[in-house]
């Protein structure tokens, strides 16, 4: 279309320059022009010849002179003054003769117009002028007739120019008519295909609509219902015929939503405004027929009918997929409580089974030094055995839970790697000899003695392979060698373990280093285990970057190996600043906070045999309150404990402007996970100091942060306030425990508000029962303190009166059993 209209352009536009041209062409001007210039001639000579005749014949009348003067003067004015000449004067070939004949005619005039005997008497003279002039009009002449003769031709050359585009653009319209015929003819048959195609999408539209799961409903601007798919009379239980022309929201939407319904449809038709319309699916609720109410999803769209405007609603009954979410939710809801309940657990794990452990071991390092027979000290002896298995046990889970929070961070030291494996050896001969087996350790090749290792993992690694040697074998051999298999730095070095024991059999190989996987031998079937020994050396292993794998032979033994990298090390110099633990000073002031009375006496025990000088609170805020009033060489804070916990009590005295605030407070608790220690750090905290507590490990707390410090206290040889003096404890603490739980169900009998103070208290009791050798008070005092944490009033009943009937059956509690 667009070249046919340019064509047409053109074309009209070269006729209107034809026809110019024509008109031109069919004037007389141009005959008028060329006669003129040869009719210039002419009259030149007859004024030539008329002059000439006058000279010769005397008798000729001089007005035939002055006439033929008068034509060939006005020619020549014709010829200076017209304007069909005017392009040709711009010539100067014409131009200047012209100007010089005019200019030697308007010599002649006043000879001409003068007397009749002066023009006679002067024939002579104007005939030898005319003569000169000869040469200037035939100029003229033969000038103009050229210029109009080449412009004759270029108008030629130009209507044929002109003519043949005219042609070219004629043909080219042609073809442009041709194309458009061609495309309508196209077009026509396009119009057809796609009639038929629409008329075939429109049944197949009906025929999607009519098997569509989702319901279809279309409505005009006012809400009134136009169409109604099958879908929708399943959905929601009507039928097209009966909902036509009516209102959808009395149809399908519930009572509870119509107004803002009927508000929005409000706002769409009077201003166009669009919340739900074209936003995408969302969640409403429908309504059956039958009243019934169900979540929908809902996506509305606007569409055209000609000028009509109409809006489609899809609606998808989601009940189903409600029903099925809530249930993911409250599966995803019970996995994560798991989570947490797990999580919860293995850190009330921490403090609960380390806090009865302190007692027991604490208790029996003290028994260490008293009196014994020789049956107590075997009895004393392996309870410690049995409670240090138990420890081992406890802190096996939680290495297993700290690794897999990713909480476990490697620490790197220069260590001496003969040196350990020594130290290794010489702490599991015994247990070695005690099974007849040979203990032994050397480097293949040449050694690497100082390394940059994580040499507590390195040990611990050690030690749980060391040891399940010893445990399966029985009069035999167990070697550990070192070898450099890839110096370098860093370096790759692998240590084996190897015994001569009742080894492993193939199909328990893949499986060995999972956790609680355990092999039955012969040997061994009086040797108890968790089953995490392995997997926990495997975390340690890969935490350290390297590998382990094991080799073993039924009935012969077997060969655990590990390759780990090492950063080889200088010597590290002595460092002569550290004091060693025999050089620990005494006599220090140290605030002791606690609310186990179990704890704080063991610990107490402890700190007055090393010479000390101790100061007793029960809760964080007794703490704070002793805190403000005198200054301590040392705190060691409980974190859990009624009133105020350790860690608030430690941002207060941190926080404050008492004597403390700068003094070394050690946390002192039975939660050894790391996650705790950086809770603990972050309240400001100095240290950790686990439990049950170990004499060699305070001895060290007070070394690093007493020795060598100026004191904060200055003794005057008097008895400090509030110091106690050392006594034997077991009576009166068997006596204190006592009177305490027996105040502690006086209390619960009368139901108290404080569901927290009922929490607190039972846990305060529940952690002094299992070292006095009642577990099952223990038990039913924590199941108080969770539901008192719950707020389950009818639960707390329950549970109080099963805790007094557990504290009747109890045996007598002993701290000796």
């Amino acid at each position: 279309m667009a070249l046919a209209f340019l064509c047409l352009v053109a074309i009209a536009v070269l006729v209107k320059d034809v026809v110019k041209e024509l008109r031109f062409l069919s004037s007389a001007d141009s005959d008028n022009v060329h006669w003129t210039l040869s009719q210039a001639e002419v009259e030149f000579l007859e004024f030539r010849n008329a002059v000439n005749w006058a000279r010769t014949v005397p008798e000729t009348p001089l007005s035939t002179v002055i006439v033929e003067f008068d034509v060939f003067y006005s020619r020549t004015s014709t010829l200076a003054n017209g304007s069909q000449y005017s392009p040709l004067r711009e010539d100067p070939a014409f131009d200047a003769p012209l100007v010089e004949v005019r200019d030697r005619l308007n010599a002649m005039i006043p000879l001409i117009d003068g007397p009749r005997e002066d023009l006679r008497a002067g024939l002579d003279d104007l005939a030898a002028q005319i003569e000169d002039m000869r040469a200037l009009v035939r100029s003229i002449a033969t000038t103009g007739l050229q210029h109009f003769a080449l412009e004759s031709d270029e108008l030629r050359t130009s209507l044929a120019t002109t003519l043949l585009r005219l042609a070219v653009f004629t043909g080219l319209l042609l073809l442009a008519l041709a194309a458009l015929l061609m495309h309508a003819y196209r077009t026509a048959q396009q119009t057809d295909k796609r009639g038929k195609e629409l008329a075939i999408a429109y049944a197949r539209l009906n025929t999607i609509l009519n098997t569509s799961l989702d319901a279809v409903v279309v409505t005009d601007t006012e809400g009134r219902v136009q169409n109604f798919n099958p879908a929708a009379e399943r959905i929601f239980g009507r039928r097209l015929k009966d909902v036509r022309n009516k209102h959808i929201g009395d149809i399908i939407v519930p009572e509870h939503l119509r107004e803002a319904h009927d508000q929005g449809m409000a706002r769409f038709a009077a201003d166009g405004e669009r919340r739900v319309i074209g936003q995408g699916r969302v969640k409403l609720e429908g309504m059956r027929a039958n009243g019934e109410v169900f979540p929908v999803e809902l996506a509305i769209e606007t569409a055209h009918a000609g000028e009509e405007q109409l809006l489609v609603a899809f609606l998808r009954d989601i009940s189903h997929r409600v029903a099925s979410e809530n249930e993911l939710v409250q599966a995803r809801d019970k996995a994560l409580a798991g989570e947490q309940a797990k999580a919860e657990f293995l850190a009330m794990m921490t403090h609960e089974i380390r806090t009865p452990l302190n007692g027991i071991l604490g208790n029996l390092s003290l028994m260490e030094d008293t009196k014994l027979s020789s049956d107590q000290a075997r009895y004393m002896r392996n309870m410690k055995i049995s409670g240090e298995l138990l420890m081992r046990h406890v802190d096996a889970v939680l290495d297993v839970a700290r690794f897999e929070s990713g909480a476990d961070t490697a620490q790197e030291d220069v260590t001496h790697l003969g040196h350990l494996m020594q130290d290794l050896v010489d702490s599991q001969t015994s247990a070695a000899h005690a099974h007849g087996n040979a203990l032994q350790w050397s480097w293949v090749g040449t050694p690497e003695e100082w390394v940059e290792v994580d040499s507590s993992r390195l040990q611990q690694i050690l030690l749980n392979l060391v040891g399940n040697a010893i445990k399966f074998t029985r009069e035999g051999r167990i070697s550990i060698e070192a070898e450099v298999i890839e110096p370098g730095e860093p370096s790759q070095i692998e240590i084996r373990v190897s015994d001569t024991g009742s080894g492993i059999a193939e199909g328990d190989l893949a499986r060995i280093f999972e956790d609680f996987q355990t092999v039955s031998h012969q040997v061994s079937d009086s040797v108890g285990g968790t089953g995490l020994g392995l997997g926990i050396v495997r975390r340690f292993v890969q935490a350290m970057g390297g590998e382990i794998g094991v080799e073993s032979t039924l009935g012969e033994g077997s060969t655990f190996w590990l390759r780990i990298p090492v950063m080889p090390a200088e010597e590290p110099s002595e460092d002569k600043g550290a004091l060693p633990e025999s050089e620990a000073p005494s006599d220090l002031e140290i605030l002791l906070v606690e609310d186990n009375d179990i704890n704080m006496q063991l610990a107490y025990e402890v700190l007055v045999g090393m010479g000390h000088h101790v100061t007793e609170a029960r809760d964080g805020q007794e703490a704070v309150d002793i805190a403000t009033r005198r200054p301590f060489d040392l705190v060691l804070m409980d974190i859990r404990m009624p009133v105020m916990d350790g860690l608030t009590a430690t941002k207060m005295i941190r926080e404050g402007d008492g004597p403390n605030w700068d003094a070394p407070i050690v946390a002192f608790s039975a939660n050894v996970l790391p996650e705790a220690r950086d809770r603990f750090a972050a309240a400001g905290m100095s240290d950790f100091l686990g439990k049950p507590l170990q004499r060699s490990e305070l001895a060290q707390i007070i070394v690093r942060f007493c020795a060598g410090r100026e004191r904060r206290v200055t003794l005057d040889g008097t008895t400090p306030l509030l110091v106690k003096k050392k006594e034997s404890p077991m009576e009166k603490l068997r006596a204190r425990y006592i009177s305490e739980t027996s105040a502690l169900f006086e209390w619960l009998a009368g139901l108290p508000e404080d569901t927290q103070a009922i929490a607190n208290r039972a846990h305060q009791i529940a952690g002094s029962a299992a070292a006095f050798g009642q577990p099952g008070v223990r038990e039913a005092l924590l199941l108080v303190e969770q539901v008192a944490e719950s707020g389950d009033r009818d639960d707390l009943v329950i549970a109080i009166n099963e805790a007094q009937a557990a504290w009747k059956a109890a045996p007598e509690p002993s701290l000796s059993s």
